[in-house]
């Protein structure tokens, strides 16, 4: 299997590498002409209607307020131009549903997600290196992925970490862990596409990242009280509470995907969960700082 059966086969196993053109200037230059057509045609048809209204002829003057009459006048070739009106509303139907479905699938398009940087690497080095993809087309699409127009690439499922950490993970601690364990103990699927190609799940790094966050969530209380109880002067206090607290606060922006105004309401319950314990319980006499 070469060319674009073998790339065909790997975008579709792998959706996150299934990177292509949007075309959006294509596509805006399409919705332009679309809207240009429109906006001739609107033009023909109040000039229609005009010259209805002010005719002689009763059907003509009837058909602004009878679709029957209006119809009936299209489909009577007799009558060129009492016809014409009816004639421009229906090329006008026909562009209208053109142009309303280039429209709604240009915000779809638009609305796609940039590939990931590390995918579409992997993507190009695959397709480059002999042990691997080996696929190189001859065709004027040869360069799409080689040199491309990274702000008019798509791709269909592309990777989204929930937060900081687990996009770090995903993107280079993953690759850390391969090049020095990894490699030594996954060897690649015996299929085409994957010659020399171990792929890793990203439920697992998420996993992973949820894990971390759970293990700083429980850690953080417990070590602001323990280090509080030792501690003796109201002055160290204030300025433990506001490290444990800046940290709280900014591991829940690395390890989760809170909004701003979950962080503040989080970190308001946490500061406060320490000003009770200073005010309620005082320092042991022996060892306090």
């Amino acid at each position: 299997m070469e060319g674009y059966p073998k790339l065909a086969s790997l975008m579709g196993a792998c959706p996150e590498v299934a990177i292509l053109r949007r075309f959006g200037s294509l596509n805006a230059r399409n919705l332009l002409y679309l809207q240009a057509d429109l906006v001739a045609l609107e033009e023909t048809l109040r000039a229609c209607t005009e010259r209805n209204n002010a005719s002689n002829d009763a059907d003509r003057i009837r058909s602004a307020r009878d679709w029957y009459t209006l119809s009936r006048l299209g489909n009577n070739g007799s009558n060129v131009g009492a016809g014409e009106e009816w004639w421009t509303m229906l090329e006008i139907r026909k562009k209208l549903k053109e142009y309303n479905a280039a429209l709604v699938h240009q915000s779809l398009i638009t609305g796609m997600s940039k590939p990931n940087p590390r995918d579409l690497a992997f993507l190009q080095e695959w397709m480059r290196r002999p042990s691997m993809g080996n696929v190189y087309l001859l065709g004027q699409d040869s360069d799409i992925w080689a040199n491309p127009e990274e702000s008019d690439l798509i791709a269909l499922q592309a990777r989204h970490s929930d937060s900081p950490v687990s996009r770090w993970m995903s993107d280079t601690l993953v690759h850390w862990y391969h090049q020095a364990i990894g490699r030594k103990l996954r060897k690649p699927k015996a299929s085409d596409w994957t010659a020399n190609t171990v792929i890793y799940s990203e439920n697992g790094v998420t996993r992973l990242a949820s894990v971390l966050g759970v293990f700083l969530s429980s850690l953080l209380p417990i070590a602001s009280i323990v280090v509080l109880y030792y501690i003796g002067s109201d002055t160290i206090r204030l300025v433990v509470i506001a490290l444990f607290t800046a940290c709280f606060s900014i591991s829940m922006c690395l390890v989760t995907s809170a909004r701003v105004v979950d962080v503040f309401t989080a970190t308001a319950a946490f500061t406060a969960v320490q000003v009770v314990f200073v005010g309620t319980n005082g320092p042991r006499n022996e060892g306090k700082v």
